[in-house]
């Protein structure tokens, strides 16, 4: 009886990962896939942030009557045109 290597099977849940419009290509010869999928003119990415920031960020887009999305762009565009401070000092 001859020793083969067994075949390589991807599961259910593996398959779905990386069907991921932003799932990272794994195999070395593959090009890299950009993270993120584009929505007509504007790009969709994941994003990850902590519950109380979050619950915050609504808040806030509830006493302006806009979108969680649109509080978040204006936050980031404000803080690419004026700077950005962390731990005391400003940084660009």
């Amino acid at each position: 009886m001859a020793i083969t290597k067994p075949s390589k099977k991807t599961s259910a849940a593996d398959d779905f990962i990386a069907a991921a419009p932003d799932a990272a290509a794994t195999d070395a010869g593959q090009a890299k896939q950009p993270k993120y999928v584009r929505k007509g003119k504007k790009l969709q990415i994941t994003l990850t942030i902590a519950q109380p920031l979050l619950e915050r960020v609504d808040e806030l887009a509830a006493k302006l009557g806009q979108s969680r999305a649109a509080v978040i762009n204006l936050a980031v565009f404000q803080s690419l045109e004026s700077g950005l401070r962390i731990d005391g000092g400003d940084r660009e």
